[in-house]
């Protein structure tokens, strides 16, 4: 019982009762906001067109009316289409097929593709739900009418009772492996979390070693600090990656030297950020009791577990403030969907710049740091200087004493 009342007074008199607490109603109210549907909608397509008739225009229209799905763009031709998933702006490639609308007109059979992007098997399903809904109700619009004539051949019969075949090609994960998903995504949260763990208290173990003061005479000493953190993590990640493709099978089809360029970006950026918020720490414990703030809204806006297109403008945009999410737009686009490093130019350079600004960040608030304490020197210089000065003044026996000290008469010559 004497544990128990010990273990009990501790508890109380820490933090822990309001963060058993509160910590768990902020997760509920945070997911309510990045969650507001259980589904995707009006998700972004690109429609190929290659028909360009009143009837495939009219089909557009009917994918466009899906509650699943928004028309973001219409092309008459592409002979790449995985193209359209770089950027990971659209979930889906439509694909309408030269002569659509003669073979709606002649019963025929038309085969409308539907290519889809597989990484996250969550994002796509309303999509593959919403054209089979469509074409089993454009099947029937043909077919009820067509059936009722006569003189119909076996071939116009099978046509009309089958007008538009779905053929469904799942990108860049056919099989749903969980190597290209679940463990991919922990293997990066891991090495996440670690990096977290480490860079964290940089600045709160240089504050209680007393070598924080001796460290800012050159503010891009704390810079320097973090490279050392930059090459083992990236060596870890691109190791794990390296690991998981040839042992367990798993997909990565970016050039892996080019893929070290956004892997030091994330974790340069990464130990920025970590210092920025860290750095009021008093101690290295306090120090690592801040991951939560980093590591929980970086993996869960990263979509590497739920997709993307389930959050709002709002929550995405919060994202983009966090390298891993950024790392991990890299890993989906390079390493799953294989695009060129040309292709992913924009968004490097995007975060190029953002690293640069968490890099003069951390130097002003070393300048602001060095500043503070040259003043807190100074002040306590002043504290232990010595007292008012000793002023010589006149006696009134016309000897000279010193302020605060009995007089002394002087001595008269002797007169002969």
């Amino acid at each position: 019982m004497k544990s128990l009342r010990d273990e009990w007074s501790y508890l109380v008199h820490s933090k822990y009762p309001i963060i058993a607490i509160i910590f768990p109603l902020i997760a509920v109210l945070g997911y309510s906001l990045l969650l507001p549907s259980s589904q995707i909608n009006d998700a972004n397509v690109v429609v190929v067109d290659q028909d360009n008739t009143a009837y495939s225009r009219e089909f557009i229209q009917k994918i466009d009316a899906s509650p699943y799905m928004n028309v973001a763009e219409i092309v008459s031709y592409t002979d790449n289409p995985e193209q359209y998933f770089y950027h990971e702006q659209y979930l889906a490639v439509i694909s309408l097929p030269h002569g659509l609308e003669d073979n709606h007109n002649r019963s025929l059979s038309s085969r409308v593709g539907l290519i889809l992007d597989n990484t996250n098997v969550q994002s796509i399903t309303s999509i593959r739900t919403a054209m089979q809904e469509i074409s089993v109700s454009e099947n029937m619009e043909l077919s009820v009418p067509a059936m009722l004539k006569t003189g119909m051949n076996a071939e116009q019969a099978q046509g009309a009772l089958n007008g538009i075949a779905l053929e469904v090609r799942s990108l860049f994960n056919p099989t749903n492996d969980y190597q290209n998903t679940t463990i991919l995504a922990f293997t990066c949260m891991f090495s996440f979390m670690i990096l977290n763990i480490n860079s964290l208290p940089l600045v709160a173990r240089l504050r209680v070693s007393k070598r924080l003061a001796a460290e800012l005479q050159n503010p891009f000493n704390i810079l320097l600090r973090v490279l050392p953190y930059t090459l083992f993590s990236t060596a870890g990640l691109i190791f794990s990656l390296g690991m998981l493709k040839v042992f367990g099978g798993g997909r990565f089809e970016a050039n892996p030297i080019l893929f070290i360029i956004p892997v030091v970006l994330y974790v340069f950026g990464t130990v920025c950020i970590n210092v920025l918020v860290a750095w009021g720490a008093a101690h290295p414990g306090i120090a690592i009791g801040r991951m939560v703030m980093i590591l929980m809204p970086a993996f869960v806006l990263s979509g590497a577990v739920l997709s993307r297109s389930l959050f709002p403008p709002l929550a995405i945009q919060i994202g983009d403030f966090f390298p891993f999410v950024w790392m991990y737009k890299f890993l989906r686009t390079m390493g799953l969907r294989g695009a060129p490093l040309q292709e992913m130019l924009p968004e490097l350079g995007s975060l190029l710049l953002y690293v640069g600004v968490l890099s003069m960040l951390v130097i002003a608030r070393a300048l602001w740091e060095k500043q503070k304490l040259a003043k807190q020197t100074a002040g306590n210089a002043s504290e232990k200087g010595s007292p008012h000065p000793v002023v010589p003044a006149s006696s009134t026996g016309g000897g000279l004493s010193m302020q605060g000290a009995p007089s002394a008469p002087m001595h008269e010559p002797i007169k002969g």
